[in-house]
Parts: structure tokens; C-alpha cells; sequence
């Protein structure tokens, strides 16, 4: 994934210190200028989810378990595994302060939400894939006054700017809780009844982009053949309304899949409100 050149090295920083080990850089990494040679290779890249569902790199005991209800996304993409360097990683970031982790993982998003549309694409015969808007999962109000950010909105900036997809804040915590990390599977199902909602003005939010001309790179091929052809109301493009809202939900960690199910039954209460079918994806940062 690292391509060095001679001209890359000489423009590459003295003396700055590797931002997870500290040892001073030698060799710039294209694109992490923070890292060392080392400390990237050690990262834990999903680049081929053996579960379609969950995005797991291994088997999935959790997606083939029996008697597992329906989900209200669609599937889920991470970044990484969730191993003991990636949670120090986040650790320092999410609860220890360290803001200059922030542009490191936010990147780390970029790169993931570029492969999803790659995989999401060849799925569909090389079409191309637009979400309609990305979203995150809320943090509640003691939270966000004990951390200053939610790092699921930071995260979403990433993978948001890399897709040239409007960012919008739609949903909320309805209660504070515990954390999640503490809990077993059982616990954490039980704290997700009614944990999230959506914010008061979040059917108006969506309905403001969906509303927005879109260009004609997002518009299906269908239905341009189908406008030349003069089907449909006199030809025209009624028939997007049709078209399930495709939403992007962002959080750091995957692990039961708990929280972004959660949150994906609230977005899709959001759309049938706009009278829109919706389809929610999710992308986390990390799998646990």
C-alpha cells in the first residue's frame, strides 16, 4: 500500500517523532506522515470481509448464529480489527485526548469508505453507488461533555469527504449509559430498547438533500433509458421517488452490532417519514 521514492524520502520531515511509538521517523509513509514504516505495517487492514453481513476478516459466530432476527442495515464495512494495537490507538484518541489521532483514523475512514464503494459497485455490474447522506452515532450530552467531540462525527468527516456525500447529524441518545466496552452481548442488546431517537428537525435535514438537483452521475441508467424512451409520467423522473434513501452510518467499533442496528431502525423511520423506502449501510472504523 506504501510507495516510497527517492524524492518522496528527501521531502519527507527530520527529526519527527512516530506518533504511536515515538522513535524518530526515518521513512515518511504516503499519506500517514505521523507513522512510521513499522507502526503502518502494523495495522490490521480489512482487506477481504469474509462475513457479508458484519464485514468480518475470520468466521462470524454472531451473523450464523440461530435464530438471529433481521437487522435493520443492510451490511457493515471496517477499516481494521479491533486487535490490542488499534484499541490503544483509539484509546489514546477517545479517552486520553491525544487529538493529533484524530486525522490518523479519520484517514483510516477515508480509505475503508473508498473500498465499500468499490465492493458495492462491482456488485452491481460496475454501476456506480451514491449514498444519499452519511450520518453517525450519537453520544449523550454527559459524554460529550466529559470527551469535548463525539469521535463517530469525526470519524464520519473521513469517509464523508472521501465520498463527496453530505454530512448530517439525524440522530440522538435518548439516555445516558454506560459503556458499552463493559458489557456482555446480553447486556448491551438489552441497553440498545429505546436508547436512540431522531433529532427534531432530522425528517427536514434529509428531505433538504434528497430534495437538492442531483448530478447526473447519481441518477440510475434505468431510468435516463427509460426518460428517452418517454415511459413513466410523460417522460419524466418521477420515478426516483421510488428509490430507497441510502443512508452511511458511522461509529468506531463494530462489535454485537448492537448500536448501529439500533440506530439503523430510527434512520429508517427517518425515510418512511419522507415517504422513502431507506436503505442503511454502516461503516465502523474497527471490527472488533
Amino acid at each position: 500500500m506504501t510507495i516510497l521514492t527517492p524524492l518522496h524520502n528527501l521531502l519527507s520531515p527530520r527529526g519527527v517523532s512516530c506518533l504511536t511509538c515515538g522513535k524518530v521517523i526515518s521513512m515518511a509513509v504516503r499519506g500517514y506522515p505521523e507513522l512510521c514504516q513499522s507502526c503502518y505495517a502494523a495495522i490490521p487492514w480489512i482487506v477481504n470481509p469474509r462475513c457479508g453481513t458484519c464485514g468480518r476478516p475470520v468466521g462470524c459466530p454472531d451473523c450464523s448464529r440461530h435464530g438471529q432476527s433481521s437487522r435493520g442495515f443492510i451490511l457493515n464495512r471496517s477499516a481494521v480489527s479491533y486487535n490490542a494495537t488499534m484499541r490503544e490507538w483509539l484509546g489514546q484518541y477517545k479517552f486520553r485526548g491525544h487529538e493529533a489521532y484524530g486525522p490518523v483514523l479519520s484517514r483510516m475512514m477515508g480509505w475503508a469508505m473508498k473500498r465499500m464503494l468499490r465492493e458495492l459497485a462491482s456488485g452491481k455490474k460496475g454501476a456506480s453507488v451514491q449514498f444519499d447522506a452519511v450520518t453517525f452515532v450519537p453520544i449523550s450530552a454527559t459524554r460529550l461533555a466529559e470527551r469535548g467531540f463525539n469521535q463517530a462525527e469525526w470519524l464520519a468527516r473521513g469517509a464523508a469527504a472521501t465520498g463527496n456525500v453530505p454530512l448530517l447529524p439525524l440522530l440522538e441518545r435518548t439516555r445516558h449509559t454506560e459503556k458499552q466496552s463493559f458489557k456482555n452481548r446480553h447486556e448491551r442488546l438489552h441497553d440498545m430498547e429505546g436508547l436512540f431517537g431522531f433529532l427534531p428537525d432530522a425528517v427536514e435535514r434529509l428531505e433538504s438533500v434528497v430534495s437538492a438537483p442531483q448530478p447526473l452521475s447519481w441518477l440510475d441508467s434505468s431510468f435516463l433509458f427509460r426518460r428517452r424512451k418517454g415511459e413513466g409520467k410523460n417522460g419524466s423522473l418521477s420515478n426516483l421517488s421510488e428509490t430507497p434513501l441510502k443512508l452511511l452510518l458511522i461509529d468506531d467499533v463494530y462489535t454485537t452490532g448492537s448500536t448501529v442496528d439500533a440506530c439503523s431502525v430510527v434512520l429508517l423511520k427517518v425515510c418512511s417519514l419522507l415517504g422513502r423506502k431507506g436503505e442503511v449501510y454502516c461503516l465502523t472504523w474497527a471490527r472488533s
